[in-house]
């Protein structure tokens, strides 16, 4: 939106929800084999290692057979503390007519993954151990597979927490490995320009830049950047995408962008599907990193940007929303995960204001207000904000490590070009803060 344009035109609080599901399979049961004569005991599997940052699931328990005796339960895998539930590896059969031991249920942030179901037969441990799967959370990282499980005992499984998220929820420490999308190690036939994809049975269009020297092995940030009411995806680009691009080259860390092109002056509830299209497509055609997908945008930008951050957290790592407001824009259902969120305000703003008139839900402190408050943040009495001199930020105490949440006010009005000693400090402040990632 250009500087001092009213937002005019209300829409409608609509409510969407985004649900998500995941189905466990279960494992077949093993065949029976011939019943154990001794009575002897079945050895259970040893514990699984606790995790710390990054929890490991612990081996299947070796199956030795017995007659009757009854199984020894399988160790039990705690998960790291981000680390993901997952499924369980299967666990080691009984012999004979004993019961086999429970399969082990893999702990973590995400909610413990279902076990396989037990073999009751057979004189030798399940066959093929399966690792827990990382769900996401923020975004998820894919945990490694499990080894074989013959002779009782399976492979590790693969680590979920550092490299891989937990499930919904889950939070993400700074500077994780990166999780490759399924672009990564392909060529690809993406080319820098305005391109078209299909959305709600419509084509839509949006420009995409890819790093001139483009690494199909090398995972790259996704930046997502939403025009202004009434503006375009070329606009965007001519600003170098919120000027980051050169900061982000300066920096040795080039980066994908994508500006998509609204149909219609204003952003709308199907733009939340063209959001989830065109990333899917990223994903698949172009390596990027899963785990650090970011958001911005100015305006109406900044709302759309808003918007998406309610319900999108688990694909959306940080977003920056650039004089946002939470009104006058689709906001779906939110789900109150938390979200790393940054934003700024001039505090002569008419157009989206710190605070709308009387109001005590609309304006953009409460947009800071919201987030801190789902991010963990312990509130002030009053946010500071710019009296005199240069901008003011501030960075909400006792927040999630893994959501940091600031908020930037300056004298100014509507607008994301705010220098001082002749620099914009609005891209430099969000660069600083995608980059903490």
């Amino acid at each position: 939106m250009k500087a001092q344009r009213l937002h005019l035109v209300l829409g409608a609080l609509a409510v969407g929800a985004l649900g998500c599901s995941s189905n466990d399979n279960e494992f077949p049961a093993g065949t029976g084999g011939a019943a154990g004569t001794s009575g002897g005991t079945l050895n259970g599997g040893s514990a699984g290692k606790s995790g710390g940052g990054a929890g490991t699931t612990g081996q299947s328990g070796t199956g030795v057979g017995g007659a009757s005796g009854t199984g020894g339960s399988a160790g039990a895998a705690s998960g790291g503390a981000s680390g993901s539930g997952g499924r369980a590896s299967q666990g080691g059969q009984s012999g004979g007519s004993g019961s086999a031991g429970a399969a082990a249920t893999g702990a973590g942030a995400g909610g413990a993954g279902a076990g396989g179901v037990a073999g009751t037969g057979g004189s030798t441990s399940g066959g093929t151990g399966n690792g827990g799967l990382a769900g996401t959370s923020g975004t998820g990282g894919a945990a490694g597979s499990a080894g074989s499980g013959m002779g009782g005992a399976s492979g590790a499984a693969g680590e979920s927490g550092a490299a891989g998220a937990g499930g919904a929820g889950g939070a993400i420490p700074l500077g994780n490995p990166a999780v490759l999308s399924a672009g990564c190690g392909k060529p690809t036939s993406v080319t820098n320009g305005k391109k078209t994809i299909k959305s709600t049975n419509q084509d839509r269009s949006y420009i995409i830049d890819i790093p001139t020297n483009y690494d199909m092995s090398k995972p790259y940030r996704l930046f997502y950047t939403s025009h202004w009411i009434g503006s375009t995806s070329e606009a965007v680009r001519d600003q170098d995408y919120y000027f980051l691009k050169p900061l982000a080259n300066a920096d040795d860390e080039p980066a994908i962008f994508v500006a998509p092109q609204s149909d219609g002056s204003m952003w709308q509830e199907k733009d939340h599907a063209l959001f989830d299209d065109i990333l899917a497509y990223v994903k698949e055609n172009l390596c990027i990193d899963t785990t650090r997908v970011f958001a911005t945008g100015f305006s109406f930008g900044g709302m759309i940007t808003y918007s998406l951050s309610v319900n999108h957290q688990k694909d959306i790592r940080a977003a920056v929303g650039i004089a946002p407001a939470n009104y006058n824009i689709y906001v779906p259902q939110k789900n109150h995960q938390p979200i790393a969120w940054m934003q700024t305000t001039g505090m002569g703003d008419t157009t989206c204001p710190w605070i709308n008139g009387n109001s005590t839900t609309q304006g953009a402190k409460f947009i800071a207000i919201e987030h801190a408050t789902d991010n963990g943040c312990m509130l002030p009495a009053d946010i500071p904000t710019w009296q005199q001199g240069n901008h003011v930020c501030y960075d909400f105490q006792g927040c999630g490590a893994s959501f940091p949440t600031k908020v930037c006010t300056f004298n100014g009005g509507h607008t994301n070009i705010a220098n001082e000693n002749n620099k914009n400090w609005i891209p430099e402040v969000s660069w600083a803060f995608f980059k903490q990632f």
